[in-house]
């Protein structure tokens, strides 16, 4: 059905041009010299998908402070309140936002002559035995040229959901994340608070070089056999989850008619932002807002843009993206990685389709207008409903659905992005090769809510643990195209 509203030369010109952009190879996590001393502020992953038990509506979450310890007390990982954090949305195809999700949290230390984060027992969100407890402020920003123009707070003093300490502190932990969701205006619902980071990944043999054959290991092949150890499994991330009405963030704030509208394209990113003070020759101070951290498409920071440029990514917007990073795209360095380890050859330069599909989108399905600003934003088309039967692979299963239209939380981005690396979705006189490459893990150690927030409950404290090994299965061949 989806494939027949779009035309099978779309779903074709999406696996030829979009997927091929990301590059490979691990998430947001810790991705620059400067976010990576300020953890706080670091945005790990983005996610953008319409929900089964909620069509008509958009569905983002957003997750912040990488890599942390479920143990880590008695403060945890916290979000700052000297900080403001953003989803941001374009619905006008310029690079920049014209809707945007702002957060703003308060802290408070109920009892501050304890040590504990909480005095046994915790059994619902209000509790007073809670010590410390973090509120938050949510507010919808309308933007014209980057200017805001009109500002409203949906939500205000808001819980974040409390820490997994362990069953003596929370012992109904589930009850106690739930209770942090709360209903917005127009129907819409939003959650923050620590959760089962969604990522799955083998960053060990990733940054070792992409050594996907994970040599002293079992024969696995490369990657397509399991057998990766998912390097991201017992640590939890703080997730924004935020529904909202897709009229809410259309450019004509009406619903969506179906995949061909013109509305239904939107691209979204995410920032933190922190105050920067500047004295004027009179003496006086002024402080200003700074933008310290982006993420829009997963692992193009951490991959494809160069060290040497990694903080300037962090530090500009979207529309700027082709000017100051496109080299990158057209000659993706992980491509002459995997030829040098394992002599494929996968095409190394001249990768246009990178850039086209990186920045601008596929029309048709993922280019949100014909003039659109080539722009590193997850572009996601609202029209297009939920698969009845998802594939981790996404497009490159003929699921479009999944990722890069959007993301879903059980979308296998590196091993999609591998394969696109290594030629799949290119013709052959392209140079396209069908190599079945992966990281060797395949999907999330715990399996997703599927109600909101859809997350993962986060570990707790007390039985911490890290790290998973895939278990080795029969190889997973390259999913047909178009």
């Amino acid at each position: 059905m989806r494939t027949a509203l779009l035309g099978a030369a779309t779903v074709a010109a999406l696996a030829a041009g979009t997927l091929a952009t990301t590059s490979v190879l691990g998430s947001s996590h810790r991705e620059a010299p400067r976010i990576m001393l300020d953890p706080s502020a670091d945005n790990t992953d983005l996610y953008a998908f319409t929900a089964p038990d909620a069509p008509g509506k958009l569905t983002v979450i957003s997750n912040w402070v990488p890599l942390q310890n479920p143990a880590g007390g008695p403060y945890f990982g916290k979000l700052d309140p000297e900080a403001h954090y953003y989803v941001k949305i374009d619905n006008t195809g310029d690079g920049v936002e014209d809707v945007a999700y702002r957060w703003e949290f308060k802290n408070e230390f109920r009892i501050p002559g304890s040590f504990l984060y909480a005095v046994p027992p915790v059994n619902n969100i209000s509790d007073k035995n809670l010590n410390f407890v973090q509120t938050y402020n949510l507010y919808r920003e309308r933007l014209r040229n980057g200017k805001v123009v009109d500002e409203d707070r949906i939500a205000q003093n808001v819980p974040v959901a409390p820490d997994n300490v362990g069953p003596k502190t929370t012992p109904d932990y589930a009850r106690l994340s739930g209770q942090a969701v709360r209903g917005l205006p127009g129907g819409g619902k939003t959650f923050v608070g620590p959760a089962d980071d969604a990522f799955f990944v083998d960053l060990g043999s990733i940054f070792d070089g992409i050594n996907i054959d994970k040599p002293g290991r079992p024969a696995i092949g490369l990657g397509n056999q399991g057998g990766g150890n998912d390097d991201v499994s017992g640590f939890n991330v703080h997730s924004f989850a935020l529904q909202i009405p897709q009229s809410e963030v259309t450019r004509d704030r009406r619903m969506v008619s179906g995949p061909t509208a013109r509305n239904a394209v939107v691209g979204l990113w995410t920032t933190t932002e922190r105050k920067a003070v500047k004295v004027k020759r009179n003496g006086k101070a002024k402080v200003d807002w700074v933008q310290v951290s982006r993420l829009g498409n997963p692992l193009i920071n951490e991959v494809v843009v160069p060290i040497g440029a990694k903080d300037l990514y962090n530090a500009t917007e979207p529309k700027d993206d082709l000017k100051n990073f496109g080299a990158g795209a057209l000659a993706p360095e992980p491509a002459r990685i995997l030829n040098q380890l394992f002599g494929l050859g996968i095409k190394e330069s001249g990768r246009t389709d990178i850039v086209q599909a990186l920045l601008t989108g596929v029309p048709g399905l993922t280019q949100i207008a014909k003039d659109a600003v080539p722009a590193d934003t997850l572009k996601f088309n609202l029209g297009v409903p939920p698969s009845a039967n998802p594939n981790r692979f996404g497009v490159l299963a003929n699921d479009i659905a999944g990722f890069p239209n959007g993301r879903r939380l059980a979308d296998d981005v590196v091993d999609i992005e591998l394969r696109v690396i290594a030629g799949a979705l290119l013709k052959p006189e392209q140079g396209g090769k069908q190599i079945p490459l992966g990281d060797g893990v395949d999907m999330n150690e715990k399996p997703f809510r599927t109600t909101f927030p859809y997350v993962a409950l986060p570990d707790s404290g007390f039985a911490a643990k890290f790290g998973r090994i895939e278990p080795a299965h029969a190889p997973v061949p390259q999913p047909p195209v178009g």
